[in-house]
């Protein structure tokens, strides 16, 4: 179809000026008007819709601290910065930086924010409105927000997200997310986002996102309050309510865990399954198969070959330490505080694993991690019946070739001839690409490659079709 007509006949110069003009704008509405119908949002249950703050916190020793604000954002034309500390929040004093966190991450769109921060030796008020966090909108696509009501009395906001257009039933992918917590919304950037509008728009699947109750519009537990067994709950019966939605062809849906996600897919897969609904495959990248204590040690061990200031010589008795302190930790369910007290060797350990706070470990409760190390992702994976992919990238930061490889190695065993491993060439554990490991450590000069990945997926997705 040809959208702009040739400018031409017996028209005067500034004739075929304005009937250009005319014709740009016509073509420019049409273009708007086809945008929106290929990116539409749609939205059902009451979750009110929360506030986008314009800025993002980060606790440290309990202080609540601005990471970053959004340029041309309300907070930045209020004078917020980075780096201030919020002492109050619309006249409740910040004594707990989480509980501080929750009343910001609890905020409605549209409320007036009164903020009173100090920075150096300096303290002001700053006042706007936190605006409604816009609705997502992936190229191409439809996606349908709602609720489901689980555990605990949390409520979940869910997006079910469909190649635009689309009315009917179709294969489906369930993901579930890594251990760091945030809202899982298109905002068109970063590698996870360009590999959730490939699922939906080109391998033309329908895809399952489900919020934990810490984030975006969801409600229940905060992030450091929600432990791995009540994560696991949420998701086994948010997926047995949502494989019932129209747009998702029940006998047809693939689980698919995102880094520590890695953990909790078979054991979602398995629960499923012991209860005759189908899965129909099982996709995991950046987590492995070995036990949560080997993976936490493997970490450690990662950590200290590659942080610079520690001596090679040091390594020997770095391990032996943090051994001693993960199995008080993870398998006899001591408190990291507590642990500490036992030697001078132990405090040395409880304050130099890395994101090991206060009172909790990379933003989750100490319960989250000592829960994870108890389950048996083996015995799970054994029980999955259905076709793995397990996808290692060379560069990843945190996790071993050796945790995803012995899921695909046991599987076939099992079940020869039905997990398949594949490796990413120089990319890290997030998707990001790299010259070398040393700078995937230190996450220099890095390039995202969703492409890799989507090729992968693309390839490997028609196989767990089932007819």
């Amino acid at each position: 179809m040809r959208i702009f007509p040739i400018v031409g006949g017996h028209f005067t110069t500034w004739e075929k000026l304005m009937r250009f003009i005319h014709s740009y704008l016509i073509a420019l509405l049409f273009c708007l008007t086809m945008s929106s119908v290929y990116a539409e949002s749609f939205v059902s249950g009451d979750l009110v819709r929360k506030a986008s703050p314009g800025f993002r916190v980060q606790v440290k020793n309990n202080q609540l601290l601005v990471s970053s604000v959004s340029k041309q954002s309300a907070a930045e034309k209020a004078g917020l910065v980075k780096g201030s500390q919020i002492l109050d929040i619309n006249g409740k004093a910040v004594t707990s930086a989480f509980d501080g966190k929750k009343l910001l991450r609890n905020l409605v769109g549209g409320s007036k924010l009164n903020l009173k921060v100090s920075r150096g030796n300096r303290t002001k008020t700053i006042k706007f409105v936190a605006e409604a966090r816009p609705l997502e909108a992936i190229p191409g696509a439809d996606s349908y927000y709602d609720v489901v009501n689980v555990a605990d009395d949390a409520r979940l906001r869910t997006i079910v997200s469909v190649p635009a257009g689309v009315k009917s039933k179709r294969p489906a992918i369930f993901f579930v997310q890594w251990v760091s917590c945030g809202s899982l919304e298109y905002r068109g950037r970063g590698v996870s986002d360009a590999v959730f509008s490939h699922l939906i728009v080109e391998a033309k699947r329908t895809l399952i996102r489900v919020e934990r109750s810490s984030d975006g519009d969801s409600e229940g537990a905060e992030c450091h309050e929600l432990d791995y067994n009540t994560e696991l709950e949420h998701y086994y019966q948010a997926f047995k309510q949502l494989r019932h939605h129209r747009l998702v062809d029940t006998k047809n849906i693939v689980i698919y865990g995102s880094s520590l996600g890695s953990t909790v897919a078979p054991l979602l897969a398995e629960k499923l399954m012991k209860e005759g609904i189908p899965v129909a495959g099982v996709m995991v990248q950046g987590g492995g198969g070995v036990t949560y204590l080997e993976r936490m040690l493997a970490f450690e061990r990662i950590y200290l070959e590659r942080r610079p200031e520690v001596k090679p010589e040091s390594i020997h008795n770095e391990i032996y330490n943090r051994t001693l302190f993960y199995t008080e930790y993870l398998i006899k369910g001591r408190m990291p505080d507590d642990i500490a007290k036992d030697s001078a060797d132990m405090k040395v350990v409880r304050n130099s694993i890395r994101g090991l706070a206060a009172s909790n470990q990379y933003g989750r409760p100490f319960a989250w991690h000592q829960q994870a190390a108890q389950h048996n992702f083996l015995k799970a994976w054994a029980n999955v019946k259905a076709p793995v992919l397990v996808v290692f990238n060379e560069f990843d930061q945190f996790e071993t070739a050796h945790g995803h490889k012995v899921i695909v190695d046991m599987v076939n065993r099992w079940r020869p001839g039905t997990a398949t491993f594949v490796e990413g060439k120089n990319i890290g554990h997030s998707g990001y690409q790299f010259d070398t490991i040393e700078q995937a450590y230190a996450f220099e000069d890095a390039k995202p490659v969703p492409e890799k990945m989507n090729a992968v997926f693309t390839k490997w997705l028609p196989t767990t079709i089932v007819r």
